[in-house]
């Protein structure tokens, strides 16, 4: 099936090649989500089941899976709003670039070989850098290599260490499989484990944005259409976290794994440290929103750290993320065509324009700060419980995340509450089905912060084991 879907995507991806009309670019685009919605279905029905001997439609790929082709159905009518301006020619273009994204961030979730996962992730680098250089301004222009060029390297170092995983199997007779390598790694070399294993975590960084190739995706957010950074910090970042989380879930029962713990813990403080020292400094509010991003994955390594139940609440922060996030996105696509500008100094007064829209947009503000009943609050509460043991641990990453905060709330709310700007803004009719999908993203949100149901948690737990 799943090569079924591959099919539709390059089938696709043929049609819109070939319409010539903007107005009907949506429509097979539209069709391809339906069809990836479809396949959702699927998955959810065979679940583990193994086709092409390397997709498994495992607990973990189809959480992150359905995750994805929710927000793509809201990316793709917010994306029809925003670039209502374009010709057909940069429509056609976005939307290729979109449906090929998808779909290879689709085969990577349920990939079950190391090296294909690889591949699949390398494919998402082309078709992110087309959408970053969408504007072919010469800032995004200068961007789009940018990503090309450090997420090349990312992936060569990851592909490094997969080399050194390939070593581990070397006298086994296994493939790349993550079958073949949790039988293999209890008796491997420690050394090489290590070395995979840190060479991995670099590598993947460029994609779940955080230390040390963090700075890649911070530029891919502010050059690309706003909507597509929605879609760039939720399913592109949540590739990185799950390629990286298959390869340590399997060192748990290595010698190395305490180590690994270090690495995790290390990794996190220091993404931390970086989005509290630079978000003080942002005047851009995409960046804002990015180097936000930067904090939570911050969050979820320093989870990650913990212990086997840590990767239960990582598996959770990242998910409930993903629709605050990409929420949080959605409404500063609204904002910038209203203002015309992302610059915090162009911004101010929106309270005035939009009583609805600021709503949402304090609603994400009081999901990202992790303020009950956000979900989020839920996984961070763990975290500083499980970091309670170390009283100077606890103190410093308390103190970087009450920084964070305070400049996130800070230049949010003064959208919101500061002085209009002196130019003219484009004061819109609030779409409807916009804020439709944005309340029902939210309420999603603040629904599992609410409240977890017992199959929901038992299906992450299912992930972890």
């Amino acid at each position: 099936m799943i090569l079924v879907y591959f099919a539709c995507a390059f089938l696709v991806i043929g049609v819109i090649y070939r319409t010539k009309e903007r107005k009907k670019i949506y429509k097979p685009t539209f069709a391809f989500l339906t069809v990836q919605a479809l396949f959702l279905v699927y998955t959810v029905f065979n679940r583990d089941a193994t086709e092409a001997g390397i997709f498994t439609y495992d607990s973990l790929g189809i959480f992150f899976f359905g995750i994805l082709v929710l927000i793509s159905f809201a990316v793709l009518y917010h994306s029809q709003k925003y670039l209502d301006r374009e010709d057909a020619k940069q429509t056609g273009l976005y939307n290729m670039a979109f449906v090929s994204l998808c779909a290879s961030i689709t085969g990577a979730y349920f990939s079950n070989n190391v090296t294909a996962t690889w591949v699949l992730i390398e494919a998402t680098t082309l078709g992110s850098a087309l959408l970053i250089y969408h504007r072919r301004t010469e800032r995004a222009l200068e961007a789009a290599w940018k990503y090309v060029f450090v997420c090349s390297i990312g992936i060569l170092i990851a592909y490094l260490g997969i080399l050194f995983l390939s070593i581990i199997l070397k006298h086994q007779h296994g493939n790349m499989s993550f079958g073949s390598l949790a039988e293999a790694i209890p008796t491997a070399n420690p050394l090489y484990l290590k070395l995979a294993f840190v060479l991995v975590l670099t590598g993947y960084s460029c994609k779940m944005e955080f230390f040390p190739l963090y700075p890649i995706g911070i530029d891919a957010n502010h050059s690309t259409p706003t909507p597509m950074s929605a879609f760039f910090s939720t399913a592109m970042v949540n590739l990185g976290f799950v390629s990286i989380f298959r390869i340590y879930k399997l060192l748990f029962d290595s010698p190395v794994f305490p180590w690994a713990q270090n690495v995790m813990f290390v990794a996190g403080f220091v993404s931390l440290l970086v989005a509290a020292i630079y978000i003080a400094q942002v005047e851009h509010c995409k960046r804002l929103l990015a180097y936000s991003t930067v904090e939570n994955m911050g969050i979820v390594l320093l989870i990650l750290s913990t212990d086997r139940a840590g990767m239960v609440y990582a598996v959770f922060h990242v998910l409930m993320h993903s629709l605050v996030k990409s929420t949080a996105f959605m409404r500063l696509s609204v904002i910038g065509r209203t203002y015309g500008s992302y610059k915090l100094k162009n911004l101010g007064g929106y309270g005035q324009i939009s009583g609805v829209g600021s709503c949402i947009l304090i609603l994400c503000l009081l999901g990202l700060t992790a303020i009950p009943p956000s979900a989020l609050f839920i996984s961070e509460m763990y975290a500083f419980s499980a970091l309670s043991s170390n009283a100077v641990t606890l103190i410093l990453v308390g103190l970087m995340i009450c920084i964070i905060l305070y400049f996130l709330c800070a230049k949010l709310l003064k959208i919101v509450y500061g002085e209009k700007p002196d130019k003219p803004v484009s004061v819109e009719k609030e779409d409807r089905p916009t804020l439709y999908i944005q309340f029902a993203l939210l309420g999603i949100f603040f629904f599992f912060g609410m409240y977890q149901p017992q199959w929901f948690m038992d299906m992450i737990r299912e992930c972890v084991d």
